[in-house]
């Protein structure tokens, strides 16, 4: 096939076709290449240069020499010029013809290139709101470094952490959530100004840089963010709430890096975050007498459970009506061998945020499944165990798998184990929590609801989770004598109870009086320092089991 047979069905398939000679002037043009081009004349004789982006050019000649080089097909993609000024993105490909000849052809490649484009602003940007994402936001933490360092100026890194935006999305949906999440990126947008940066860097995670902006200024920016962020949000037909928990670093004080400038943001939050809802806080790198004893604590910690210095107490749980021996709630103690018995209070909350929790949890189900077993077997028939199960045990992916390995290791019932969960474990995501109650109510196991009352304030989720007793918190119980308002309240979950065929347990039964009136009101079991003080599994066994 000759060139010029080859140059006319090219014309007829692509959107450009020209034929050059070496110096890139015009020999043959298609009729299509004047029409994509939207030119009032001919192309003939006319420099294929002129209708190149300048930018561009070099990138031609280069794939015009290799074409020459090596009598392959060349290609690569430009920008051609419509009506000498518009560029064009268009797939280009060059080949070499007989007399040093070349043959250019092109299509559109417009749409391809805007999809690119569009591809690359999704990876560093967050769909939702549009604002930068994580990637995106180290570049500008580490340009606005290099800024201040020229000018020898400030900046200020915020991370704010909502608090309660799960909750929200959870209950209320995606679509009510999304809505929220573009709310709080429109508030925070005008808290700073148009030259600061504010990106999304994870669903409840929000990020601000800001140039020149040091310690004097950035307190007033955190109280406005803060005070921005209180205000109610009007979605749909509901009226929400949320706050946040700020965590500030500076350079140069805090870092000269976009890494340990997010880094030591993220700590200052987490310490924000501890002081409850609505707080900021600025980094320091030097720890706090609390801070302190809570990293010693943690150490000692790590050592107690290498060491053994974990134990089970156990209190006995009664039946209110007749006295009888039902169960016992397995209760985690310390005993360190410098400082004796630590309170519970004080080292639950530090497992937990530590991740020891996990560790602790496993081995206390474990041991606490194995003792009700022995005792069954010595002489405790209808005996159940009360165990407390933690927020991050709860979320474990392997729980399930966890908890139906003990009850076969240890040859416990499932009818004869009961897990309390608190009523904020199971509202943090209610779709999970209501996947994982389903399998362990069909497998048998109990589930209670622990300190009843004084946590979520909805009661929906009575009748969306298969639960099997109530427990009602020792706060209600310690005045229920003298308060008309806790004998009200305690009657209402009796009631509520009873209506749901739930079982109830009363915590911190510690007189006569207050069993009197349980039981008078129809409570089902009670635990408390009257009828038994948590005890250890021997002296549990010489008592119950003599």
């Amino acid at each position: 096939m000759n060139s010029r047979i080859s140059f006319n069905l090219l014309s007829d398939i692509c959107d450009f076709a020209v034929c050059i000679n070496a110096q890139g002037i015009i020999q043959q043009a298609s009729k299509s290449s004047q029409q994509f081009l939207q030119l009032s004349k001919g192309l003939l004789h006319e420099s294929i240069g002129s209708y190149i982006q300048p930018e561009d050019i070099a990138l031609f000649w280069d794939a015009q020499e290799k074409a020459r080089k090596t009598g392959e097909k060349q290609t690569f993609i430009c920008r051609i010029l419509r009506q000498l000024m518009l560029p064009i993105w268009v797939d280009c490909f060059i080949h070499r013809l007989v007399n040093d000849q070349y043959i250019v052809i092109a299509f559109d490649a417009t749409h391809w290139k805007e999809s690119e484009t569009r591809l690359a602003y999704f990876s560093t940007h967050d769909t939702l709101t549009g604002l930068p994402g994580k990637v995106l936001l180290d570049d500008r933490i580490a340009m606005n470094i290099q800024t201040a360092q020229r000018e020898k100026s400030f900046l200020s890194l915020v991370v704010i952490s909502l608090d309660g935006y799960r909750k929200i999305n959870d209950l209320l949906g995606h679509s009510i959530g999304d809505e929220l999440i573009r709310s709080v990126a429109e508030r925070l947008q005008n808290c700073v100004r148009r030259s600061d940066t504010v990106a999304r860097v994870s669903d409840d995670e929000f990020s601000m840089i800001m140039i020149g902006v040091g310690q004097n200024n950035i307190e007033m920016i955190a109280r406005k963010i803060l005070t921005a962020l209180q205000q109610s949000f009007h979605i749909s037909e509901h009226t929400l709430h949320i706050s946040a928990s700020l965590g500030i670093s500076l350079y140069p004080e805090h870092g000269s890096s976009a890494s340990h400038l997010y880094r030591h943001a993220e700590v200052a939050m987490y310490r924000a975050k501890t002081l409850g809802k609505n707080h900021w806080k600025i980094y320091s790198d030097q720890v706090d007498d609390s801070e302190r004893s809570d990293l010693s604590l943690e150490s000692a910690m790590y050592r107690g459970i290498e060491n053994g210095e974990f134990m089970l107490h156990y209190q006995p749980i009664f039946c209110a009506q007749t006295g009888q021996l039902r169960g016992a709630e397995a209760l985690m103690r310390w005993k360190n061998p410098n400082q004796g018995f630590i309170p519970p209070i004080k080292f639950i909350p530090l497992a937990e945020n530590s991740g020891l929790i996990k560790i602790l949890g496993a081995w206390a189900l474990r041991s606490a499944c194995y003792q009700a077993k022995q005792w069954q077997d010595a002489g405790l028939k209808d005996f159940y165990i009360s165990v407390n199960v933690s927020p991050r045990q709860f979320v474990q992916e392997d729980f399930l798998e966890m908890i139906n390995g003990v009850l076969r290791e240890s040859g416990l019932l499932p009818q004869n184990l009961m897990l309390e969960i608190t009523e904020g474990v199971l509202m943090d995501n209610p779709q999970r929590s209501g996947e994982i109650l389903t399998q362990l109510h069909v497998a048998g196991v109990k589930i209670a609801i622990d300190d009843f009352g004084t946590g979520y304030s909805s009661l929906a989720y009575l009748k969306k989770f298969p639960l099997s007793v109530l427990k009602i918190d020792k706060s209600f119980v310690d005045d229920v004598i003298n308060c008309a308002e806790d004998m009200a309240i305690i009657g209402t979950i009796l009631s509520l109870a009873e209506g749901l065929n739930l079982m109830v347990v009363a915590e911190g039964v510690e007189n006569d009086a207050q069993l009197g009136f349980l039981k008078q009101e129809g409570c089902n079991l009670v635990q408390g320092y009257l009828t038994g003080k948590p005890v250890h599994s021997e002296d549990f066994k010489d008592k119950y089991l003599a």
